[in-house]
């Protein structure tokens, strides 16, 4: 199974799935997870010299639960775009999703996701067309783009009509195939936010971190309590609501800062919630004036929310460097809208005390610090088996005493950047890597096969730690 090709293809499902809710209702009877199934077997037999049969029954096995076996489909194989891109194309064409999300555009690059796969495995690419792989992108890549010019001129259509008109432009009038009387539909559905006890409850939830999780419990009861103050007219202590990250990467940094954000929406301290995930290279431009222009857009699409700065530390290089200049962009912010407006920036403990010494603006403004410990190896093994748990595969009892042995190798002997979580994403997915490549030479897989991690998939460098460093 390749990772990659999952993800994509879950995102395109659901879209899928959910159109197909909204076309019953309109009572159009299609299934484009029939038609999806359909055009993925017709680009198989596309882009396959050799194989494409026992290919397309792989997929249709690891992928879709064996539902649509190539004997009950009709297979177009033509130089027309795919019925199930035309489909989703339409849809885009016709409501204005709020997230900005093309479902055509996840077709796209779930075909594009599948051909690479095929590509670059040794067992496929010799069997694979490559130049009809890519000609096949391109028209579907062409046919995205001709929807956004065609949607671009609605939109500027709409809005000349408009201003000639003197009615102010809602959201409705842009959107190309629908009457104005007529409801807009997106994919988008309403799911009902958090409570603060629910957001809580996932903080608790993850893996280790116990010190940050005490802190955030204290930074919320303080907050808790400093409203109830003010409701009672009672003088209150300022509660900086700004914070420094401290860790190594892969130490649960973004999710907490996500979680966090939220949180701070349910208790009123911000409006909206969302969180703006930012390095140097989205704040810093090449020329004078342009990296205040670029830092402020980022503040504004973060207003009412939290701008969430990694590696904050390479903004100030000194010299001429113009990271200075979103330094100072991003403390005025934080002057002008003290109620609306949080940063976290978050980095490698050392370098971020240097970073917030470097200037008093900052060491004043950023007075609470919360570390991000390493995990643990029991930990790490934890994290490993919660990557194992969606695929419903699992380590072999040898399997399972390898790693451990790596594990306690491996926090004996990390590093000071050591990558964390991000160590057992990689070890994961390498390790399913080799478990198809040894699984794909077989004829006759059994389920158990297929959920079985043995100590054979393991890269060597987790069977013989020590081998590898020397």
């Amino acid at each position: 199974m390749d990772i990659s090709v999952k993800n994509a293809f879950d995102k395109l499902i659901k879209a899928c799935e959910r159109i197909d809710s909204l076309q019953q209702k309109q009572k159009r009877g299609l299934s484009l997870k029939r038609l999806l199934a359909e055009d993925i077997h017709a680009f198989i037999c596309l882009i396959s010299k050799s194989g494409a049969e026992e290919r397309y029954s792989y997929f249709n096995e690891v992928y879709q639960g064996g539902a649509y076996p190539s004997s009950e489909l009709d297979c177009i194989v033509g130089d027309g775009l795919p019925r199930a891109f035309i489909v989703l194309n339409e849809f885009d064409g016709s409501v204005r999703n709020k997230n900005g999300v093309q479902t055509a555009g996840l077709f796209v690059y779930f075909i594009s996701e599948l051909g690479k796969s095929y590509l670059l495995s040794r067992f496929d690419k010799k069997d694979i067309d490559s130049k009809k792989y890519i000609d096949y992108i391109r028209s579907l890549q062409d046919a995205l783009s001709r929807q956004n010019e065609d949607q671009s001129k609605d939109n500027a259509k709409a809005t000349i009509d408009a201003a000639s008109q003197k009615k102010p432009l809602r959201g409705t009038d842009l959107v190309a195939s629908k009457k104005s009387d007529e409801p807009v539909e997106t994919i988008q559905e309403d799911v009902p936010e958090e409570t603060i006890e629910e957001l809580l409850e996932k903080l608790n939830a993850l893996i280790g971190l116990a010190g940050v999780k005490q802190e955030v419990a204290s930074l919320i009861n303080m907050i808790k309590i400093k409203k109830v103050r003010d409701s009672r007219g009672l003088k209150t202590a300022n509660i900086s609501k700004h914070l420094v990250f401290l860790g190594n990467p892969g130490t649960g940094k973004t999710t907490v800062a996500r979680l966090l954000s939220k949180i701070y929406k349910q208790l009123g301290v911000l409006e909206k919630g969302q969180l703006v995930e930012v390095d140097r290279a989205g704040l810093v431009a090449g020329y004078v004036g342009q990296t205040a222009l670029k830092t402020k857009g980022k503040i504004d699409e973060a207003m009412g929310g939290i701008l969430f700065i990694d590696e904050a530390y390479t903004l100030a290089k000194g010299g001429s460097d113009f990271g200075q200049e979103a330094i100072d962009t991003i403390l005025k912010a934080m002057e002008d809208n003290r109620e609306n407006f949080v940063v976290i920036v978050a980095g490698y403990p050392d370098p971020m005390k240097q970073f917030l010494e470097s200037n008093p603006g900052l060491k004043s403004r950023f007075n609470k610090n919360i570390m991000f410990d390493d995990y643990t190896e029991d930990e790490l093994l934890c994290i490993f088996h919660a990557f194992c748990k969606p695929f419903s595969v699992k380590l072999n009892e040898e399997a399972e005493c390898c790693v451990k042995m790596y594990l306690h190798w491996l926090v004996q002997n990390k590093s000071e950047n050591f990558a964390n979580g991000r160590e057992m994403r990689n070890l994961f997915e390498l390790t399913l890597e080799n478990q198809a490549n040894r699984l794909a030479e077989k004829t006759d897989i059994s389920d158990e096969e297929l959920n079985e991690i043995t100590k054979d998939d393991l890269p060597a460098w987790v069977v013989h730690p020590q081998r590898s460093e020397d």
